[in-house]
């Protein structure tokens, strides 16, 4: 099956491989598993696909044993460094260009990113999603990049802006006390979406590093390099895994519905599936898989719970197939 593998900007990868050997960690424990090397980060702006920097921070956290890693680090994160991005951002009027600017330019900085900001203006909601297999785990690099966000906003402003509500897509059952000091509101887990509920008053702050002449260069420049860039990725499996992940709980997550909701027919659904060597069933058992070990791993649900996530009419169900892709049952992988 032929991944896909939008490009991310690696300088944040760079730095904290950097912080890491500083602590005596060899490079061959610092990359374990993330498929990079320090060869990678010879550019002063490296890049690279995004599933490697997500794999490069979660096997950091376990590395050096920290389980909010990208929480600590994405507080003391320096926003200049994103680049060309991040000085459009912090160079617009109000924290509500900020944001806006940040989504339309963001792939000036990556690939991967997707964020939905049109009930901004009027709700305050910020929404994000990562152009890439929700197989691929990246709890760590999202934790990080929230609340980095947040944290360049609350210096650009001079305010401490203190959304709403945050929620995330992925589990977590531990640490979340560090979670609600350092966003200043509730922060919820397993939630459909990754938003930030901005107050809309917040978003209505002048940022006090606004600079209309350079942020008039900066857009027209931005506009330039948006043009030059190209997508390298297919985005059809990442689709089909979204509607295939909304549809699990409701038992539609068929490949009749699935296609319905892309456009097509379930034929040519499948004839696009076999060019990217895979089939529908083999998406839904790989998304499951992964779901599974997802919720198993940082999530105190009930397995009875999780069978229903992954849609399963009944927790036998759930064991038989946990235990033909693992060789365990759920209960003893959660204990292991």
């Amino acid at each position: 099956m032929q991944e896909s593998t939008p490009l991310h900007g690696a300088i944040y990868v760079k730095l904290l491989a950097e912080e890491l050997r500083g602590h005596g960690y060899s490079e061959q424990q610092i990359f374990a598993g993330s498929g990079l090397n320090a060869k990678a980060f010879e550019d002063r702006r490296p890049t690279a696909p995004y599933a490697k920097v997500a794999a490069f921070f979660e096997n950091a956290a376990t590395l050096i044993d920290n389980d909010i890693l990208g929480l600590e680090n994405g507080i003391k994160r320096d926003f200049h460094l994103s680049g060309l991005v991040s000085y459009v951002g912090i160079a617009s009027p109000t924290a509500l260009d900020a944001l806006n600017n940040i989504s339309r330019y963001r792939r000036v900085f990556s690939d991967a990113i997707e964020m939905n900001v049109d009930s901004l203006a009027k709700n305050g909601r910020l929404v994000w999603s990562f152009r890439v297999s929700s197989t691929i785990e990246r709890r760590q690099h999202v934790e990080f990049s929230a609340i980095g966000l947040l944290v360049a906003l609350r210096q650009c402003t001079n305010r401490e802006i203190r959304p709403d509500l945050v929620t995330f897509r992925h589990s977590r059952n531990t640490n979340l006390q560090a979670f609600a000091r350092a966003f200043g509101c509730k922060v919820l887990f397993d939630q459909r979406e990754n938003c930030i509920h901005f107050k809309p008053i917040d978003l209505e702050l002048h940022l006090v590093t606004a600079d209309n002449e350079l942020y008039a260069i900066l857009t027209d420049y931005c506009d330039i390099v948006l043009q030059s860039k190209s997508r390298n990725t297919s985005d059809l499996l990442i689709d089909v895994e979204r509607a295939i992940a909304d549809r699990l709980t409701s038992g539609k997550a068929t490949q009749h519905h699935v296609a319905k909701t892309l456009g097509m027919s379930a034929r040519t659904l499948s004839r696009r599936l076999a060019k990217e060597e895979t089939t529908f069933f083999k998406t839904v058992e790989n998304l499951r898989h992964s779901l599974a070990q997802q919720y198993l791993s940082n999530s105190d649900l009930v397995l009875a719970e999780i069978a229903f996530l992954l849609g399963y009419s009944g927790l036998s169900s759930f064991n038989d197939a946990f235990k033909r892709w693992t060789g365990k049952t759920p209960g003893q992988y959660r204990d292991s």
